[in-house]
């Protein structure tokens, strides 16, 4: 929309009643002066880029001729300078008239009159040239309007040609010069309003830069024209900030631009930096572009049109993925008698079940990967996505986050929140930190690659969790031979001594460290240990149903590729398959030598 604001030139007329034609005569060799009288019109909105009215030291310039028959008269011209309401030197109307002995006559012939070729409004600012005969001015955008002083220095007002005013004596009848104002400019008004994720005073060392606006511009007031030649970007003037109705911090961004700057799908009009350490681009769209196209003409900006966008940032709320990883299977296989330790629970190991309503787990995150602090929030799954209590936000586009998680695997539930860093025996303790992945840019072609573990950049998408059993998982299989060595295994138990109970996860690398506590730990199927060492003092203890026990030393076991175990892992299930034969009765012979006798005599053998 094109604002009209107008500045009047008047004219002073004596005031003289009853004027007859001798009155008249007796006027002819009176100057009557030509005064101006500068205002702006009550019923429009704001002429200024900053303020709403002329001020005192503000330069209003308006190049005042003399019109004869349709033609003007370079002779009988003037550039009028006006400063606080009145020109900087006397004027009067004849001053425009070809003076004569007898006074100057023309202006009060039929076809003469004075015109406001053109006129202009600097704001305090300084032209790069003008040319008085046509017009023409050359004028700079501004590239740091950050004050209201560079804000108004750098706005300009223009007026073009006029019809011609004829002169008028008679009372009444003055021979008003209107002339109206209009902006040369292009303004911009950006309002900055700041929803979830951020605070009242984030916006207090938020700047906003325009881009891509044009530098230098070519006006030729009597027309209307404007050429533009150059690029600059410029940092716009903040205003107080403030709050929206609904109570939401925001703060408008003023600052104005030579027109036809161009307005283009996808041109990136602004840049908004530090909201809370955020950066933002704001780029435009077709539903902006069809909002303003009243004020568009051939993809460029005009004169008098204030282009406002309201910019509403959120913080990129973080949002979780969780995938649970399986067991890594450990087996081993021996003969004889074994040793085992750790608490006995029995757990379901299908760790690719669906999540559940409910399901739950506890989130840190750190710029440190060796110090975590506070845990930043729960995460719920509410059957479709994790929702988090409190919601956290990527603090800035720039810091990088090392997130880690904890959970325990119930009967229940997939995932448990837990907050402790204790482990202990029997409880299938989870955690997670950040899946290898490769994340791709909006331009759906650029991808990055990162590895597990790794820091995760500012992203509008997902951070994936890759949840892992930080226990060892530890299972007896008790075989028997098929013959007549077969032992009974009904209502075996199956003991491990000697092993430890207890320990601490570290948040950094997710590896439990045991404790010192030991105890003698039953074993039913599958166990959760406490991952550790395995000393000669721990052994794997049957106990058949008549008592009789089998015993094997447990760091003697050999896994599938004949390396002894001498230490639970954790992640790692560990498989022990025993098997039990009775033991075979064995029998010894021994021959003893004749006894020997020795004497004399007569033998007969007798025959039957």
């Amino acid at each position: 929309m094109t604002i009209k604001r107008y500045i009047i030139l008047a004219l002073s007329a004596l005031t003289l009643a009853g004027c007859s034609n001798d009155d008249e005569a007796s006027l002819v060799q009176e100057r009557l002066p030509l005064t101006f009288e500068t205002s702006l019109s009550g019923s429009s909105l704001v002429t200024r880029a900053a303020g709403s009215t002329i001020e005192a030291d503000d330069k209003l310039l308006c190049y005042v001729r003399h019109i004869a028959d349709q033609q003007a008269d370079p002779v009988q011209s003037k550039l009028v300078t006006i400063i606080n309401d009145a020109p900087t030197e006397p004027l009067y109307w004849d001053d425009f008239s070809e003076s004569t002995a007898d006074g100057a006559k023309d202006l009060r012939t039929s076809g003469h009159g004075l015109q406001s070729f053109y006129g202009y409004c600097y704001n305090g600012g300084t032209p790069t040239v003008l040319d008085e005969a046509t017009g023409v001015l050359g004028w700079t955008t501004a590239a740091d309007q950050t004050t209201t002083k560079a804000l108004k220095e750098n706005d300009l007002l223009w007026s073009d040609a006029q019809s011609m005013i004829t002169y008028q004596h008679a009372k009444d009848k003055h021979g008003t010069l209107t002339v109206p104002f209009y902006h040369a400019m292009s303004k911009f008004t950006i309002v900055v309003v700041l929803d979830k994720g951020f605070q009242a005073d984030d916006l207090a060392t938020t700047t906003v830069t325009l881009a891509g606006m044009n530098l230098n511009g070519t006006f030729t007031a009597p027309d209307s024209t404007v050429t533009a030649t150059g690029t600059t970007p410029v940092k716009m003037y903040a205003n107080a900030a403030s709050t929206t109705e609904a109570g939401k911090p925001c703060r408008t961004y003023e600052a104005v631009a030579v027109p036809l700057t161009a307005l283009t799908d996808g041109k990136l009009l602004a840049t908004i930096q530090s909201v809370d350490g955020n950066d933002y681009e704001v780029v435009l769209n077709s539903d902006v572009l069809n909002s303003w196209q009243d004020g568009i003409k051939n993809n460029a900006s005009i004169s008098g049109v204030n282009y406002k966008l309201t910019v509403t940032l959120n913080k990129q709320a973080i949002s979780l993925v969780a995938t649970l990883a399986d067991w890594t299977d450990v087996s081993a296989e021996t003969i004889g008698e074994i040793n085992f330790t750790a608490d006995v629970k029995t757990i379901d190991k299908t760790n690719n079940a669906s999540l559940k309503a409910g399901d739950s787990f506890s989130l840190w995150r750190s710029t440190d990967d060796t110090e975590f602090g506070t845990m930043a929030t729960t995460a719920t799954y509410d059957g479709s996505k994790f929702v988090n209590t409190t919601i956290i936000y990527w603090p800035n586009g720039s810091t990088n986050y090392y997130f880690r998680a904890l959970a325990q695997k119930t009967n229940e539930k997939t995932l448990e929140a837990v907050t402790t860093m204790e482990a202990h025996q029997g409880t299938d303790l989870l955690w997670a930190t950040t899946a290898a992945h490769t994340g791709t840019e909006a331009d759906g072609t650029t991808t990055h690659d990162y590895a597990e573990g790794d820091a995760i950049n500012p992203r509008t998408g997902d951070v994936p969790l890759v949840f892992k059993h930080v226990m060892s998982n530890v299972k007896v299989e008790l075989k028997t031979s098929s013959d007549a060595s077969a032992v009974d295994l009904t209502d075996a138990t199956v003991t491990m001594t000697n092993l430890k109970n207890k320990g601490e996860v570290s948040l950094a690398t997710g590896v439990v460290t045991a404790g010192t506590t030991k105890a003698t730990i039953p074993v039913e199927d599958e166990t959760i240990m406490v991952p550790q060492h395995i000393t000669d003092a721990s052994r794997l203890v049957i106990t058949l149903k008549d008592g009789t026990t089998y015993s094997v030393q447990l760091n003697l076991c050999e896994d599938d590729t004949q390396q002894v175990i001498t230490k639970w892992l954790g992640g790692n299930k560990y498989t022990y398959t025993i098997t039990l034969t009775k033991e075979a009765i064995q029998f010894r012979a021994l021959i003893k030598d004749w006894t020997e006798n020795t004497g004399s005599g007569n033998a007969t053998l007798d025959w039957d």
